[in-house]
């Protein structure tokens, strides 16, 4: 390397040790979460996948038909409010098939990995620095983001594409909004009207992904109301739910019909009548103090108790991290009036904990942020930026603790991602994970090991692999069951009459449990 290019490397890296953090999660954090010991795709997909590749891998116009069967996509559910991740996950799946031509599948990779992994985390960099927040802890707060469980979930365990596409659209209209402050409400400048009615359409777009995208409309009014000085752009926002509603109870059904469906009548969807369910409000209040607990900490790299199960790298490293984040606390506290200047965040971050706890409420009752709970990195990176910015940290220590958090955020990741990965999927029964987030099953206990190791997955994904290509065909009864996605992409000609989950698999492997 020059030296001409090295001073400038060191240069850069004096000024911001940030990057260092950026570095390495990327050249080491992500490659091995991402690994076939870890990634893995859900059992839900299995089917999803089979139906999309009925007609082959290739793109027709049954496509844009099969995008509003809300059966094969929502489990039978009427849920038509996401139509664009049912699009997104039929063009993912043919570009996944297409893909295992040319390389090795693996389980978990996605055209999700470009939004989350490479746009999200720019578009979040220029958002907190739009927001005053210097580089260095920008770069510092992306790569934090990066490992928190909400983002690394959504791309090591292959699911519906709903949540990671929501993240990134969340982070994407916050900047737009901080953009538009930017460039004319903070110099006293009109906001065109062009450039306000692109940043509602994007706004719109973003509603029919998931349902968590709602979640922008509070973020915005809260965190960037000098764009709405203009009453007709304030109406015009508050006329956008109405329009969404109306796609989602009107619009988008008659489209279905037209497709060849039956019409999903969005308020047979169970969910909608468990929101005032009696015993979903006793959950939520009894389950407040856990599920807030879980969500915080875990996502803070601290959630993991110390147990006689634990390694002792683990056990150090959660240590690190809760001592650097009362660290950070600390030089916080120096500055006690931060509470007044940043109290709308601190409410956000309440409510978001609330709305957190009420959706667990109706779906699992006790559970962490693993993917279900995946909006709330974004917002809580955000509102962090602020009280770290304001605290002044010198920049070796902030780099230091976020090294030790980020490095114990990722050993409580494999350690969940292994529950989630055995109990979601393996004995098919996620109520299990329940009990590890409820206190009442310690982790890192030796037999929670996923039953595949990851070279004999990638082992027997090679063999399968070069078989197809060599035009021999294989069967289910030959792979472990976390494979059985193999000869839905490999032979997608040949794979719709199969079953994917025999029942009898299911039987035998629970007894053997």
């Amino acid at each position: 390397m020059p030296d001409s290019v090295f001073k400038k490397l060191k240069t850069i890296i004096d000024k911001r040790p940030g990057l260092l953090l950026l570095i390495f999660v990327y050249l080491y954090i992500l490659p091995k979460c991402l690994s076939y010991d870890n990634a893995w795709m859900q059992c839900e997909e299995f089917n999803i996948k089979r139906c999309v590749l009925v007609n082959g891998p290739n793109f027709t116009f049954n496509d844009l038909q099969n995008g509003l069967n809300w059966r094969q996509f929502e489990n039978w559910q009427p849920r038509c409010s996401r139509p664009l991740s049912s699009y997104f996950e039929i063009i993912d799946t043919k570009f996944r098939s297409w893909a295992w031509h040319y390389i090795l599948p693996h389980p978990s990779l996605s055209l999700t990995w470009i939004f989350s992994l490479i746009l999200a985390p720019v578009f979040l960099y220029r958002l907190l620095r739009n927001r005053a927040v210097s580089p260095n802890v920008a770069m510092s707060l992306v790569a934090f983001y990066l490992v928190t469980p909400g983002v690394l979930s959504c791309e090591v365990m292959l699911f519906r594409p709903a949540k990671p596409m929501t993240n990134f659209f969340i982070i994407l209209c916050l900047y737009a909004a901080s953009q538009l402050k930017k460039k004319f409400t903070d110099l006293n400048h009109d906001i065109p009207a062009g450039k306000f009615l692109c940043f509602w359409g994007l706004l719109g777009f973003s509603l029919y992904w998931d349902e968590t995208a709602w979640l922008i409309f509070p973020a915005v009014l809260i965190f960037f109301p000098q764009i709405f000085k203009n009453r007709r752009y304030l109406l015009l926002f508050f006329i956008l739910p109405a329009i969404t509603l109306i796609s989602y109870f009107v619009i988008i059904p008659y489209l279905s019909v037209g497709a060849g469906y039956d019409f999903p009548h969005l308020m047979s969807y169970t969910k909608i009548f468990e929101l005032g369910n009696a015993g979903a409000f006793d959950n939520a209040v009894k389950f407040l103090g856990i599920n807030a607990k879980n969500l915080i900490l875990e996502t803070m790299g601290i959630i993991v108790p110390f147990s006689s199960h634990a390694p002792l790298i683990v056990k150090l490293f959660i240590g690190a991290a809760a001592i650097s984040w009362a660290g950070i606390f600390y030089y916080v506290s120096l500055r006690a009036l931060l509470f007044r200047a940043w109290q709308s965040s601190i409410f956000f971050l309440i409510g978001l904990i609330l709305f957190f706890d009420y959706l667990m409420a109706i779906t699992n009752e006790v559970w962490g942020p693993y993917y279900y709970g995946a909006f709330w990195s974004v917002f809580f990176v955000f509102s962090l930026a602020h009280f770290i910015e304001k605290a002044h940290i010198p920049k070796y220590i902030l780099t230091g603790f976020f090294f030790l958090i980020i490095m114990s955020m990722f050993y409580c990741f494999i350690a969940t991602n292994t529950i989630y990965k055995k109990y979601h999927f393996y004995p098919c029964d996620p109520k299990q994970i329940r009990f590890y987030f409820k206190g009442e099953r310690k982790r890192f206990d030796p037999s929670e090991k996923p039953l595949v190791a990851g070279g004999d997955l990638k082992a027997a994904i090679k063999v399968y692999w070069e078989q197809s290509k060599q035009g021999r065909s294989f069967d289910y009864s030959y792979l472990p069951r976390e494979l059985y996605w193999l000869p839905i992409e490999l032979e997608p000609n040949r794979s719709h009459p199969r079953y994917a989950l025999p029942e009898s698999d299911i039987n035998n492997f629970n007894k053997r449990s």
